[in-house]
């Protein structure tokens, strides 16, 4: 894939995410086990000649592959290596997918604490430049209904104590707003032509946390039920509740994997969550 002059032009590429497009190739070769794990990725003289691009572009392209986790710092004497087929953490992930045309984002969770900031950064990377804008972003965000008297998190020494409950309850607001403010300022500064986002409530709390991006991947992760020590704000005395707390692991589950069980999984978790989103969940007021 040579980016000549011409091809710039007629793409309507601008220069300024040519290193993006370059990225994505190199992406998609790892993928698809052109360039295997271990193996040296080509150095920036080679990218000039093979993608007709600058060293800048050659540059910013390497440093790209290395922000998504799949190719290493390289070493004395020798370049980079691939290390992996495929981003591994939430923010990896997120980061390709936002490369889409048209982005799409359904998620449930306890709250969006970790992905309002991941998505924060997308967008400013969008507005600074160094991130090729979508044509648009569409998010479906599934959390738990902020009127209910859940039985977790609960003070160790007094369960009827209703602080950890009001907590999570200003915890879930707040970082739901942040992503709203986040994906919405995308249309704002008038860098994605299309927003839509949608929040919903449903009154229970989900043991395991889902992402499904672009329809095409979709990530999980399972809390865990453990003692932690919080405030309900900053000046406030400490409070020891159970909480739920999520792990670090992410799970990945593609419906184009080899494998009918892994592909199914992800067909189940696609279908729960259309369900749940279509038959149980209500509109979630954000207000004061």
């Amino acid at each position: 894939m040579a980016l000549t002059g011409r091809d710039r032009e007629q793409d309507g590429v601008s220069r300024q995410y040519l290193y993006l497009r370059v990225a994505e190739d190199l992406r998609g070769k790892i993928a698809s086990n052109v360039f295997k794990a271990g193996e040296a990725i080509p150095t920036q003289q080679a990218l000039m000649a093979r993608y007709d691009v600058s060293r800048v572009t050659a540059q910013r392209a390497l440093e790209t592959l290395r922000s998504w986790g799949l190719i290493d710092e390289g070493g004395r004497g020798r370049g980079s290596r691939v290390v992996d087929a495929a981003p591994k953490t939430l923010a990896q992930r997120v980061a390709v997918a936002f490369t889409a045309q048209h982005v799409s984002l359904d998620v449930w969770s306890l709250t969006t604490e970790k992905l309002s900031k991941i998505v924060a950064q997308q967008v400013e990377d969008i507005e600074s430049g160094v991130a090729r804008p979508p044509e648009s972003i569409r998010a479906r965000v599934l959390l738990p209904s902020l009127d209910v008297d859940y039985r977790l998190p609960w003070l160790i020494s007094d369960r009827a104590d209703p602080r950890p409950v009001r907590r999570l309850r200003g915890l879930i607001k707040t970082y739901a707003r942040q992503l709203e403010h986040s994906l919405l300022a995308a249309a704002e500064y008038r860098r994605v032509p299309t927003v839509r986002v949608e929040i919903r409530c449903m009154p229970a709390l989900p043991l395991q946390k889902c992402y499904i991006l672009n329809e095409s991947v979709a990530l999980t992760s399972f809390y865990r039920v453990q003692k932690n020590k919080v405030r309900e704000r900053g000046d406030s005395v400490p409070m020891e509740i159970f909480d739920l707390v999520s792990g670090s692991e992410v799970f990945t589950w593609e419906p184009s994997a080899t494998g009918g069980s892994e592909r199914a999984y992800f067909d189940q978790l696609r279908q729960l969550f259309d369900s749940c989103w279509s038959n149980v969940a209500e509109p979630m007021d954000l207000g004061e």
